[in-house]
């Protein structure tokens, strides 16, 4: 398991799918237990996140589930979003926790996490002061940024360079787009995004200050 955060090895277009599909939480679901802990926490006005991202099949020589040969190692398909606890516990038992649970551990949770999100139960991404940037050599399709759940965006910005691609698109998604200006008391004035519909509410991003978008 890669250990401090997320993104060593991982590409920006695989770093979102793996934490949009895993819904920015923990994926730890075994023996009737399940963790689902949000990843993303509020201190002091800021959002910090405390996920760490895994290697099922292992990153080096002595890691937990190492196999020599394998090509897939640095991809999504190869990875598992956790909270700091449960990525211990699996790297420490992997006669229990061998790829191929882990496997099924990351399938279950992401189609808990779609069933949840299209029936309302998951509460919005919120992401403030981020820079997002994908490079694509030669693709069909190129896509910069992606976001198919509700989300919360203030001063986000998307880059996309393509070199060869029959279609380029630099923000995607399925759930409608709408913006809002807030001027907060603290004097700062910004244009927040929501994809999906409006929250009754929106933070201040500077200060966390609540402010009602009805």
């Amino acid at each position: 398991m890669t250990k401090g955060g997320l993104g060593m090895g991982l590409s920006d277009r695989d770093i979102k799918i793996l934490c949009g599909r895993a819904g920015i939480r923990c994926s730890y679901r075994f023996m009737g237990e399940v963790c689902s802990k949000l990843l993303v926490l509020k201190d002091a006005g800021k959002h910090v996140n405390i996920g760490e991202e895994g290697h099922i099949v292992g990153e080096k020589p002595g890691t937990a589930r190492y196999v020599e040969d394998f090509p897939a190692r640095e991809s999504y398909s190869n990875r598992i979003l956790m909270c700091r606890n449960h990525h211990k516990v699996i790297d420490d038992d992997e006669d229990t926790y061998t790829a191929e649970v882990l496997e099924k551990m990351n399938t279950s949770h992401e189609e808990a996490v779609l069933r949840a999100t299209e029936n309302g139960e998951i509460e919005p991404i919120v992401i403030h002061d981020s820079q997002f940037t994908t490079v694509v050599e030669e693709a069909g399709k190129a896509v910069g940024m992606e976001v198919n759940r509700p989300a919360q965006l203030s001063n986000v910005k998307s880059q996309l360079w393509v070199g060869k691609a029959e279609e380029a698109i630099g923000f995607s998604t399925n759930q409608g787009l709408t913006t809002l200006g807030v001027v907060c008391s603290c004097k700062r004035r910004s244009s927040v995004a929501f994809v999906g519909a409006p929250p009754p509410s929106v933070d201040c991003p500077r200060c966390g200050r609540s402010h009602n978008t009805q």
